[in-house]
């Protein structure tokens, strides 16, 4: 049978086909009825359980029962034509238009074969997504760094990062969906989104999704230019259209009733009837008291129930906030409280007052029913950001909540920008450059006898750009400002440190763990000669140093004699003790004489350890051995020799083992000639253009002449960021234990809010990395020296709170809270799970690195969920379906 439309005339829209049903008892007993136009249908009776399918033009279109009908827009059908037709798609609509339906209907019309990954640029909005999806009982997992589950499903949410290893093996899946694809201008993490779009391999569909681009047929030029098929679809209808509402136009009866603005302002709102109100604001302290002062003079509404989970979560003043249905919301909450309470309950409609930091404003994923902006300038945790017109278009579009408010209304002062200010942007690259992907590039052209400076280039060229970014190497055009080589602050270079070798010439100095061997085995290297260590008076010296004198054991060997005393000539075998050896075994006063044989065999011990004690800037280990007693000079000596005496030694690079090497600092600068090509001309010891990618590279050892990355470049290139460059310079040195670096990897990415006062261990990675590079600034990738999102002192604050017997002295500065702790422990995770997943490499501490990190992992995902309340309280009945008025009860 087939569906039939009653009691009006139908309009078929152009593509719509009625689908014949097999023979159904369930069908027959139930005609359906169509209404509509070309926008959406609606069936006038449900009855049937079973699914129902659509054709559009050949894309069939499943909905799980007649309950949950939702038809597409024409735009929506569009896109999902193209994809299917194997065409890539870039989707430009309004926040709420439905962007992300497009891909829900693709996947549920189950003609997307193979796997679909879905990008979102937050952890909180991939949650989101992934809790979202997984209700609908969909096969989904995810992916951000910190957590992995279910990374085989058909559709996976991830944060765009995690896929970026793939895509550089030239793998990809057959859909990657790119939500916000604005994200190519962001100044730090542009180059991945960039780099994405770009190494996405051919049989991989892209979808890329955003609201605030004003120039998407760029984005599709450039993504012909690369050799794919690619179509705008686009829609300025905006489900819930915005309306400018002056604060001032609204009811003000009640501001005589409060003493400050935000009540003021936050009363007319509601007496309009335009709550939930998002404030957004500059501060994190502005958004929190905003919130107080609101709960305390509002009059109390129906007040919200919380349950024991939540409050456990938000803690006493939250939960508090919570009741008269108000919130801050902003990074210093624990992900719990912001994710698992505020975001729902704000979604659900419970909430009447929520002030948000603006910094949030891309990463909050619920709406409302108006927003205010209330600055124009905020800090973003490195130096004060003025909002731009897209940035506010994002902050807008939290208002109006389709299928319950009819507009979204802007709500404004004369201070306040207005809705006029917001608009979509044109894309234009960042200037940074994802330099781990251009050495990945070079490091297989060099495996396939490419030559590797030209295969960056070619990369170069397909970055989004109308001129490709130059790497170096090009002639240097009149009108092309010359690049200022970065430079370190003064006396502040890389140094090297460096060690006089056993042939007599000045080597670097490589770190390795401490060897201990004997001083029979010893050397000595110094300006003036090279020679065993025992055959060298002047250090046997130093062990008898106030206490004996340097003796000849034999040929070109020397130990120590230490005086005991004038033999007694009436007693045989006895002497009359020195005021040293009376010192160094305190004799009695009384006492004259002392039996030899008594010294040999009860104070020898004493005696060595003295002899030993007199090195302890060698930290030697063994004590000296006596030899015997020996009579010249009219005394009698005890003979020590410190051959088995074990002291730590350095083995320069000819394998000689060297005790206390001389050593030296100087500053390094390496050198950054290279052996270019362009197109057939070889250019051998060619000099990069200062302050170009290349040069950097060159100047930071990451690549040799040729173009092939070093060793150090390599571990480099398996990061996507400056991390890569601390990791690196801390394996190099191999005396730093790995389990310590692990540790200390948490300063990483922490962010510069940590910074404790005390020293702490976690200084040496920081201090290796400084060594290594110098205080230098490399846009993106260093800053003085350390990467740009390093906190010193995060390590301890997380030790401290893992392991609070040991957290004493270790409390938090005051500008970090918890949520702090938990992103700076959530991002440690992150990287150590990026370490595990990252390529095999030949060297051992690499894989030392990666073994250990494995380890870690799992302890740490087995028994540290609770402390950040990773597992998030679920929302009552009553607040999921709870319809709230959020009027005014009373007055004040």
């Amino acid at each position: 049978m087939s569906l039939v439309a009653k009691g009006r005339s139908l309009h078929q829209p152009a593509g719509f086909e009625f689908l014949t049903f097999p023979s159904d008892p369930a069908w027959r007993q139930n005609e359906k009825v169509l209404h509509g136009g070309t926008d959406a249908f609606l069936f006038e009776e449900v009855a049937c359980a079973e699914p129902l399918f659509f054709v559009f033009q050949d894309s069939l279109l499943m909905l799980p029962s007649l309950n949950t009908l939702k038809l597409p827009d024409l735009w929506q059908h569009q896109a999902v034509n193209l994809l299917r037709e194997g065409t890539d798609v870039v989707v430009s609509a309004p926040t709420g238009a439905g962007k992300t339906f497009v891909f829900e209907l693709l996947h549920q019309s189950r003609s997307l074969t193979g796997q679909a990954i879905y990008t979102v640029p937050t952890r909180a909005l991939a949650n989101d997504k992934y809790a979202e999806w997984k209700e609908a009982r969909w096969n989904v997992g995810i992916a951000t760094g910190d957590v992995s589950e279910n990374t085989g499903a058909p559709v996976v949410v991830a944060t765009l990062e995690t896929q970026l290893e793939r895509l550089v093996r030239g793998e990809g899946p057959a859909l990657l969906v790119i939500d916000e694809y604005q994200m190519i201008a962001d100044t730090s993490r542009g180059s991945h989104y960039e780099a994405a779009i770009a190494l996405a391999p051919p049989q991989t569909r892209l979808l890329l999704l955003s609201g605030s681009v004003a120039n998407p047929e760029d984005v599709v030029g450039w993504m012909r230019r690369l050799g794919r098929s690619a179509e705008v679809v686009q829609t300025k209808e905006r489900p819930v259209p915005l309306e400018e509402a002056p604060w001032e136009a609204l009811p003000q009866r009640m501001a005589r009733h409060f003493e400050h603005f935000w009540p003021k302002f936050a009363a007319a709102v509601m007496l309009a009837d335009l709550a939930p109100l998002l404030i957004f604001s500059p501060r994190r302290k502005e958004a929190e008291a905003i919130a107080r002062r609101l709960a305390a003079d509002l009059p109390a509404g129906e007040p919200l129930e919380l349950t024991p989970e939540q409050r456990g979560v938000c803690g006493k003043e939250l939960s508090s906030l919570l009741e008269k249905r108000v919130a801050y919301h902003h990074s210093g909450l624990s992900y719990a409280a912001r994710a698992g309470v505020i975001e729902p309950l704000a979604k659900a409609g419970q909430l009447r007052v929520i002030a948000a930091t603006m910094g949030l404003a891309a990463g909050i994923n619920f709406s409302v029913r108006s927003v205010h902006v209330a600055a124009t300038t905020f800090h973003d945790g490195k130096s004060e950001h003025k909002l731009t017109p897209d940035e506010l278009l994002q902050m807008y579009g939290r208002a109006g909540r389709r299928g319950l408010d009819e507009k979204g209304y802007v709500v404004t002062t004369r201070q306040s920008p207005s809705l006029m200010d917001a608009r979509a942007a044109r894309l234009h690259r960042g200037d940074l450059l994802a330099w781990p992907i251009f050495l990945r590039v070079m490091k297989h052209a060099a495996q396939t006898e490419a030559h590797p400076f030209v295969e960056a280039e070619r990369f170069a060229g397909r970055l989004y750009a109308k001129v490709p970014p130059l790497l170096g190497l090009e002639e240097h055009a009149p009108d092309t400002p010359e690049k200022t080589e970065a430079k370190a602050l003064f006396g502040l270079e890389a140094t090297e440190k460096q060690i006089f070798n056993s042939k007599g010439e000045w080597e670097r100095r490589v770190h390795s763990p401490t060897e201990f061997l004997p001083l029979s085995q010893a050397w000595l290297a110094d300006m003036d000669r090279i020679a065993p260590a025992l055959s060298v008076p002047a250090f046997v010296a130093r062990f008898a140093h106030g206490i004996g004198r340097v003796g000849k054991l034999g040929e070109n060997r020397y130990g120590v004699e230490i005086p005991l005393g004038q033999p007694e000539d009436t007693s045989p075998g006895e002497i009359r003790p020195t005021k040293s050896l009376r010192r160094l075994l305190k004799l009695p006063r009384k006492q004259e004489t002392l039996p030899v044989e008594e010294i040999e065999v009860l104070h020898a011990a004493t005696l060595a350890t003295a002899l030993q004690a007199n090195q302890e800037d060698l930290k030697p280990q063994e004590l000296p051995q006596f030899l015997e007693s020996r009579a010249k000079e009219g005394l009698v000596f005890a003979v020590f020799d410190l051959g088995e005496v074990k002291v730590p030694i350095y083995r320069d690079s000819l394998d000689c083992p060297i005790v206390q090497p001389r050593e030296r600092s100087i500053a390094v600068k390496n050198a950054t000639a290279v052996n270019g090509e362009k197109a057939t001309q070889p250019s051998a010891g060619r000099q990069p253009r200062p302050g170009s990618p290349i040069h950097a590279w060159r100047s930071l050892g990451l690549i040799d002449e040729g173009g092939v990355p070093t060793r150090r470049g390599e571990i480099f290139s398996f990061f996507q960021g400056g991390e890569g460059l601390a990791v690196a310079a801390a394996l190099e040195d191999e005396s730093y234990p790995v389990d310590d670096l692990i540790l200390h990897m948490a300063n990483l990415r922490s962010g510069t809010k940590f910074d404790l006062p005390t020293s702490c261990s976690s200084e040496r990675l920081g201090a290796v990395c400084r060594n290594t590079y110098g205080f230098i600034n490399h846009s993106g990738y260093l800053e003085n020296g350390l990467p740009p999102d390093y906190g010193e002192g995060a390590a301890e604050l997380l030790g401290a709170l893992l392991n609070p017997d040991q957290a004493e002295g270790r409390e938090p500065p005051p500008e970090v809270a918890e949520g702090d702790l938990s992103r700076a422990y959530v991002e440690w995770l992150s990287l150590l799970r990026h370490i595990t997943h990252a390529p095999t490499h030949p060297w051992k501490r690499w894989q030392a690195l990666q073994e250990e990190t494995q380890h870690v992992l799992k302890r740490h995902n087995k028994t540290l969920r609770h402390l950040f309340h990773l597992d998030l309280p679920p929302l009552t009945n009553k607040q999921r379906h709870g319809k709230t008025r959020h009027y005014l009860l009373s007055k004040p």
